[in-house]
């Protein structure tokens, strides 16, 4: 079984159009059901939800992090447009999506 921890990063919040508390929150009790281990603005986790409250995008431009993520910049998800009410749940899809993935690839 492939270690599940994610981290959720924040931007600065100067020009919030999302409620990124809100989003966490959902995309927290989501996953940890399903064994996930969620921890906030770390880089030593699996993956890493970057969560920018406007287009800027500033928790994933100025991360400085290399590790496999999931890009939340305000109404936009991995640059797909998005509403705001449906971003937790669809977050909470493409984290799973990834380490099934992940799994996957290794067990080949």
């Amino acid at each position: 079984m492939i270690k599940r921890r994610i981290s959720i990063s924040f931007c600065g919040g100067c020009n919030p159009r999302i409620d990124r508390k809100r989003i966490a929150e959902e995309v927290e009790d989501y996953l940890t059901p399903d064994g996930y281990i969620v921890v906030y603005n770390s880089a030593e986790v699996d993956l890493i939800v970057y969560l920018s409250g406007c287009s800027a995008n500033c928790a994933h431009r100025y991360s400085g992090s290399d590790t496999p993520g999931v890009v939340v910049a305000g109404n936009t998800l991995n640059a797909m447009a998005v509403t705001a009410e449906e971003l937790s749940f669809l977050i909470s899809g493409k984290v799973s999506d990834y380490f099934e993935q992940l799994e996957k690839s290794l067990s080949r």
